[in-house]
């Protein structure tokens, strides 16, 4: 069994997509079409074609967020496919196997720490679909 590279879960910032489906409001991926789990960490996977543990050095895969939250601001912009009603900043808890970049991390797991938005009653609604602190 391998020892995760990390004694402590990191923090790092990134954007969600919040979704409305039919089990109600959930944080997807600005850049994948990937809903997060409720309840639970998200275990990353690599859907490049490789055949190796997520993330990995010679590979984008991973869970990604920024060392700084201005790092992830244009993301808080952009297209958003239906169902898509809001974009929220926020900071992750990343451990597991991880891999350092210039701007922050890949991790293999990560899990909602809290969420920053300009409507704080949508805060406060993610916040307690992902039992986490809404600021």
């Amino acid at each position: 069994m391998r020892a995760p590279d990390y004694a402590e879960a990191l923090i790092g910032w990134r954007v969600w997509c919040v979704v409305a489906t039919a089990d109600g409001l959930r944080l997807g991926s600005v850049i994948h079409e990937e809903l997060w789990p409720r309840g639970t960490e998200l275990v990353a996977r690599c859907d490049g074609g490789g055949r190796h543990e997520a993330p990995n050095e010679e590979c984008s895969c991973g869970i990604h967020a920024a060392r700084e939250p201005a790092t992830v601001w244009s993301y808080l912009r952009g297209r958003d496919e239906p169902g898509t009603v809001a974009r929220v900043l926020g900071r992750v808890l990343l451990w597991g196997r991880v891999v350092e970049h210039e701007g922050g991390w890949r991790a293999s797991h990560a899990y909602p720490l809290d969420f920053v938005a300009t409507e704080p009653e949508l805060a406060r609604s993610l916040a307690s679909l992902q039992a986490c602190a809404s600021r």
